[in-house]
């Protein structure tokens, strides 16, 4: 099943509204749904430093490139390279959803705010996101995050 999503996706407090007037809004498919409410859950979950939730929201076979271009499997990524920083913001917005069969791409922007837990400063990131998930035995994992920031900054 094909769908094409436009919405915008405020994570912590999990409030929708449509944000691009130029894409007419679609029906949401079960599929596509799920997909936006699992995308809040992950962002709640950083907030929240809810690393079982991650754990299962995550696929084994994960890559995720950070902002500045670092890469993480799904060990490396609960190591260090996704907990570096207390998140304190993680907003989407602009999310499209696109199903197809047992996949699925999700783009948007991310807004993350978070304080270095080494002190060395709060880091804002807004950034253009694109995520792959997989369904694997009727449940949907991210199986890839790239994050490319359109301004970034640490104070």
């Amino acid at each position: 099943m094909r769908s094409w999503v436009a919405t915008s996706l405020i994570c912590i407090e999990s409030r929708f509204m449509h944000k691009d007037e130029d894409i007419a809004p679609m029906t949401q498919d079960d599929d596509t749904q799920a997909l936006i409410a699992l995308e809040r859950q992950r962002c709640n979950a950083m907030v929240n430093g809810d690393t079982a939730l991650l754990r299962e929201l995550l696929h084994r076979d994960l890559v995720h490139v950070h902002a500045k271009g670092q890469v993480d499997g799904f060990d490396s990524y609960f190591a260090t390279g996704g907990f570096n920083v207390h998140y304190q913001r993680v907003e989407r917005s602009e999310l499209a959803v696109r199903v197809m069969g047992d996949s699925a791409l999700m783009t948007g922007r991310q807004m993350l705010v978070g304080v270095r837990k080494n002190g060395t400063g709060t880091v804002t990131i807004d950034s253009r996101v694109m995520q792959v998930w997989v369904k694997e035995a009727g449940r949907w994992q991210q199986l890839a995050f790239q994050t490319t920031p359109t301004e970034m900054s640490v104070a």
